[in-house]
């Protein structure tokens, strides 16, 4: 499944963050419009999202950035 990370800032530290997640093994794919696209293997949508939000609130850089993670496919 793909997952979309959108965000105009810290994209960088977004993309470092998320491929550093060792609970589900995300693959960059590229971007996609404002979108950062991920691929993984995670059969449920819900889990691989909720992955990366909580990963991305750990981040102190992100505290008041803007950014949406949504399922795609």
């Amino acid at each position: 499944m793909k997952v979309f990370v959108g965000s105009i800032t810290h994209c960088e530290d977004i993309q470092e963050a998320i491929l550093t997640i060792t609970e589900i093994t995300y693959t960059y794919e590229g971007k996609q419009g404002l979108n950062m696209v991920f691929s993984c293997e995670e059969p449920n949508e819900k889990r691989a999202v909720r992955v990366i939000k909580d990963k991305l609130k750990t981040l102190p850089q992100l505290g008041g950035v803007f950014y949406n993670v949504t399922p795609g496919y």
